[in-house]
C-alpha cells in the first residue's frame, strides 16, 4: 500500500538553511512547540480528531492592492465572494481568548487579502502571543512592508513572516503579481532581514514562496539560488485554482502535468478559516471548502465540533468525497487525484 500524501505536503518543496524549520523553531520555542508540532502531525496524518482546531487562518477582511493572475481577486468569482467591511479588534479578541481556552497553539493572518493593509495587524499578533499562541504566522505580497511596519511585526513577535514572491526577474514578477514593482518588494525584503537583523531578533523566521507556474518555472533554479541564502527558507509552491476554469486550470497555468496519487486532505483535522464577515470554511479555500458556521452564531468550538465538521472529516478520512463536491473537484483539479 502506497503511504497517504497530505494535501500541504504535496503543495510544497522547502529549501531551508536550517534543516527542518519547524525543528529549527522547536530549538528556539522549546518543547511548548514541539508539543504543538507533535499534535499538528497527528491531525495532519488523521490519526487524532482534537476537540478544538490547532490553526486558525484570519481573513480579516476581503481586500488586497494587487491583482495576482493565480487569485480570486483578479478572477470573475471575486465579486460574489468578496464582501465590505472587516472583522473587528472585538470580534477577534473574542475569539483568540476563546482558542487560548483550548490550547489552540497557531494562527495566520492573511487568506484571501493583504494583511498590512490593516494598521491593527501588530496589534493582533501582539496579543494572540500575550494569550499563548506559539506559532503565529503572517502571508504577505511585502509590497507595504516598510521599515516602520517591520519595527512594529517583529516587536509584536511575530513567529513567521512568509512573503509570496513569485519571480527571479520584473518582467515576470510583475506579468504574475500585477500591481506590484519587482525592485520595490525585492528591497523591502532585503531591508526587513537586515532590520530583524539590527535588532538581534531571531523572529520572524522569514519564507519567500514562490507559486510555481508555467509563466515562471524557468527562473526556478535561479530564484532558488538567490533566496536560499538569504531568506530563512524558501517554498516552492504547486499552483492550485483559486477557480476551476479553463483559463485557469492547473494543467494550463502551473508547471508540469504530475498527478500525485493516493492523496487525501487533512486540512479539516487541522484548521478552519475565518472570515472578515463571520464566516467559517473548513479549509484553506472559501471556493471550494465547505462554509460551516459563522462566528457571529455560533463559537468556533461548537463549530468545530459540529455534526458537518464530524461527518467531513470522516468521509475525508476514509476518501469519501462525493458528499462534497467542492472538495472533489479541488482535489482532482489541483493534484490529479484519482477516485
Amino acid at each position: 500500500m502506497e503511504p497517504i500524501v497530505s494535501s500541504d505536503e504535496a503543495k510544497v518543496q522547502d529549501y531551508s538553511r536550517y534543516g527542518d524549520v519547524n525543528d529549527y523553531i522547536g530549538s528556539l520555542k522549546g518543547d511548548v512547540f514541539r508539543d504543538y508540532r507533535r499534535r499538528w502531525h497527528l491531525a495532519s496524518s488523521m490519526e487524532k480528531e482534537f476537540d478544538f482546531p490547532l490553526f486558525l487562518v484570519f481573513e480579516t477582511m476581503f481586500k488586497c492592492n494587487l491583482k495576482c493572475t493565480m487569485c480570486l481577486h483578479s478572477s470573475a468569482g471575486k465579486k460574489k465572494y468578496g464582501y465590505d467591511g472587516k472583522l473587528s479588534f472585538d470580534k477577534y479578541k473574542e475569539i483568540i481568548r476563546e482558542a487560548s481556552e483550548y490550547g489552540c497553539p497557531s494562527l495566520t493572518i492573511g487568506g484571501t487579502s493583504e494583511p498590512l493593509l490593516d494598521a491593527r495587524i501588530a496589534d493582533m499578533i501582539s496579543f494572540a502571543n500575550k494569550s499563548g499562541f506559539v506559532d503565529t504566522m503572517l502571508n504577505t505580497n511585502a509590497t507595504l512592508l516598510t521599515e516602520d511596519v517591520g519595527k512594529a511585526l517583529i516587536e509584536a513577535e511575530l513567529t513567521r513572516l512568509r512573503i509570496g514572491f513569485d519571480g527571479a526577474t520584473a518582467e515576470t514578477y510583475e506579468s504574475i503579481r500585477v500591481g506590484a514593482k519587482y525592485e520595490n518588494v525585492k528591497e523591502n525584503i532585503l531591508n526587513f532581514i537586515e532590520l530583524r537583523n539590527k535588532m538581534k531578533s531571531q523572529f520572524p523566521i522569514v519564507r519567500l514562496s514562490f507559486v510555481n507556474l508555467a509563466a515562471n518555472n524557468s527562473e526556478l533554479e535561479s530564484y532558488v539560488d538567490f533566496w536560499k541564502t538569504v531568506a530563512d527558507y524558501v517554498t516552492i509552491q504547486r499552483y492550485k485554482p483559486h477557480e476551476f476554469t479553463e483559463k485557469r486550470s492547473w494543467k494550463l497555468m502551473g508547471a508540469g502535468d504530475s498527478s500525485i496519487k493516493n492523496i487525501k486532505c487533512s486540512q479539516p483535522f487541522e484548521r478552519v478559516y475565518i472570515r472578515g464577515n463571520g464566516d467559517v470554511h473548513a479549509c484553506c479555500s472559501v471556493v471550494y471548502g465547505p462554509k460551516v458556521g459563522n462566528v457571529f452564531e455560533t463559537s468556533i468550538y461548537e463549530i468545530w465540533n459540529s455534526k458537518k465538521m464530524k461527518e467531513l472529516r470522516k468521509e475525508l478520512k476514509k476518501g469519501i468525497i462525493d458528499k462534497n463536491p467542492g472538495c472533489k473537484k479541488c482535489m482532482i483539479e489541483s493534484y490529479g487525484a484519482e477516485y
